[in-house]
């Protein structure tokens, strides 16, 4: 397969955007193994610090890598951040583009598996985004019996994003400004007859992830904990999404609309702190109807209760 992808020209290159703090030893041991998970298949790595934090002790273990550059730059928001990582790939000549965060890595041979796809079937298939399957640290996964098949969407994080497709379908939704940014770019990809392809028996895991615990009565129930402005970004933008793409994809919003009322019941029944996390969702549909977009500045509780 090698000889294959010397004889197809594909470049792809990666921006890592480090967004958290690193915290001692341990933690940039398992970030360093993260970027092992893909350094060795890609063209360039370019590692974006928006932290302010001396990460000399971080790069210092990546100095036998020959492929990676690294800046300082400042956080403009999820959507912005992406937005400019692609172009950026772009400009450096990339074919396609994939953007990282830590606490993200691919299993063994996923990210050749992707790449050895995109050789194949790229060109004849109008991929505008390819993705192996993602899962969190602790999910069990099942192998199927299709290796690849079309979906309707997913996070971009970890995607291999045709950049010449980005370009044309003018890039993300940035009034968004954090999630959902990276589902409304892959119905669009659809509309615009390209495909969003999973790779189902290849695995990207997410270990940025904690687990909720409740007890009811001898039974232990758990879930997964949620941050507060994500579900306040996610619940607003969805209904924004919903009503652009009501008639456009009605299947994907029928089926969305299905696991957002999912979703309320597992916190309600699984977390202890569900109080917290519909106020966020109170919050997001009371700013969806005053037509708020962009960066949440806070809600003024009187205007609710009037």
């Amino acid at each position: 397969m090698q000889a294959n992808e010397h004889k197809i020209d594909i470049k792809i290159n990666v921006a890592l955007l480090i967004r958290k703090r690193m915290i001692d030893d341990v933690d940039i041991k398992e970030y360093v193994r993260e970027v092992t998970t893909y350094i060795s298949h890609i063209n360039q790595l370019y590692i974006y610090n928006m932290t302010g934090q001396d990460l000399s002790p971080f790069y210092s273990l990546l100095t036998k890598y020959d492929n990676i550059s690294y800046t300082n730059c400042s956080d403009y928001g999820e959507a912005y951040d992406y937005e400019i990582a692609y172009e950026n790939l772009k400009k450096a000549g990339a074919d396609y583009g994939v953007v990282l965060e830590l606490g993200y890595y691919y299993e063994e041979e996923t990210f050749l598996a992707l790449k050895r796809y995109l050789i194949e079937h790229a060109t004849k298939d109008k991929i505008a985004v390819l993705t192996a399957m993602p899962l969190r640290g602790c999910e069990m996964h099942m192998r199927q019996a299709e290796d690849s098949r079309a979906c309707m969407g997913c996070n971009l994080v970890g995607t291999l994003v045709d950049l010449n497709i980005f370009s044309l379908l003018k890039g993300l939704k940035l009034e968004y400004y954090q999630t959902t940014f990276d589902y409304e770019y892959c119905l669009k990809a659809r509309a615009n007859g390209y495909k969003v392809i999973l790779l189902q028996n290849y695995v990207f895991r997410n270990n940025n992830y904690k687990v909720l615990e409740k007890k009811f009565w001898f039974l232990k129930l758990t879930t997964f904990d949620y941050d507060l402005m994500d579900i306040y970004y996610q619940t607003r933008n969805r209904f924004y999404l919903w009503d652009e793409y009501e008639k456009i994809d009605p299947k994907y919003v029928k089926l969305d609309k299905k696991l957002y009322r999912g979703e309320r019941h597992m916190m309600k029944v699984r977390d202890k702190n569900y109080h917290d996390k519909f106020y966020m969702m109170e919050e997001a549909h009371f700013d969806y109807l005053r037509g708020i977009k962009g960066k949440y500045k806070g809600g003024n509780e009187n205007e609710k209760n009037n």
